[in-house]
């Protein structure tokens, strides 16, 4: 009873589907299970009306706490990708994120292979200032910068008031179910009735909670978009004058170089190749003489 005093709305109507249940507890099963199972639905619902009257009268003391989920976009310029990866992680550990995902790619840009691509990390909201700061630190120039914030107060103040007048709900269904259990004739109907109505409301609770978890999550956590862009790439297509002595020099060393190629070849050519011809060609030839001094003698012979 000490319960119900908090919701005095909610045990006038209780008090009177409870008289109403006692009263047709004489009548006939069929009559007395079908009545209940209506009355169990709507018995939920007026309670959930009375909860939501006394949540509402709560929550306008309340001072309402603006809900914001801040994302970001950065692009950075860096002089080493490698070194500017570590560096993110680093920035994500020391804040208390994580790196949710990792996009790396390697490209040809003029005459050198370098890693680009962009990783996606969490850090608490109240430390995305610092980590976009940090952030830029790494690179030697930043293309672009975009802070997304979106409020979602309203949202959040409606999954709020309806948890908790369907935990209300649940509570006092809670309670009916103690109630309709101890009756000494209590009918497994009766109980399966009441039973129904508190599973439906725990799968709405259920429902709400997961939205209001991943609300809490975006709202706690910023997502923040890093692409890294070698500083290769921005670099001017012709960084010194042209001078015909770099090419000179180039085909000198090429002319070289082939000619010592060639060089070798022919020393191999005469200290490998030539005893090993000598070795293969000597018995070749002998048995080549024998062949034909076989072949003469037998003309001979049949001439």
């Amino acid at each position: 009873m000490g319960r119900t005093r908090q919701l005095f709305p909610v045990l006038l109507v209780l008090f009177g589907l409870t008289c109403a249940a006692c009263g047709a507890a004489s009548m006939e099963d069929g009559v007395f299970n079908e009545s209940f199972a209506e009355s169990a639905p709507a018995m939920a619902m007026d309670g959930e009306s009375a909860a939501q009257t006394a949540g509402d009268g709560a929550a306008e003391s309340v001072v309402e706490t603006r809900q914001i989920i801040a994302n970001a976009n950065i692009s950075l310029v860096v002089a080493k990708t490698e070194a500017a990866m570590a560096g993110v992680e680093q920035i994500a550990t020391d804040l208390g994120g994580y790196l949710s995902d990792v996009d790396i790619s390697k490209g040809r840009y003029g005459q050198t292979e370098e890693l680009r691509g962009s990783m996606t990390l969490r850090v608490p909201s109240v430390s995305l200032e610092e980590a976009l700061e940090r952030l830029q630190a790494l690179a030697t120039d930043v293309n672009y910068l975009n802070i997304n914030r979106q409020d979602v107060t309203d949202q959040y103040s409606d999954l709020d008031a309806r948890l908790r007048n369907l935990r209300a709900t649940e509570k006092e269904l809670l309670a009916l179910l103690t109630e309709v259990r101890e009756r000494p004739n209590a009918k497994v109907e009766d109980i399966l009735a009441v039973h129904r109505s508190l599973t439906q409301i725990r799968g709405e609770i259920e429902t709400l909670q997961g939205r209001k978890n991943l609300l809490d999550n975006q709202i706690g956590f910023s997502t923040v978009w890093v692409e890294l862009i070698p500083d290769s790439i921005n670099r001017p297509i012709v960084e010194d004058p042209w001078s015909a002595s770099g090419p000179v020099r180039n085909a000198l060393r090429a002319l070289v170089s082939t000619l010592q190629g060639l060089l070798t070849a022919l020393i191999w050519a005469v200290i490998y190749l030539t005893p090993l011809l000598l070795v293969v060609l000597v018995p070749l030839a002998i048995l080549i003489w024998l062949v034909r001094f076989w072949v003469v003698r037998r003309r001979r012979n049949k001439a």
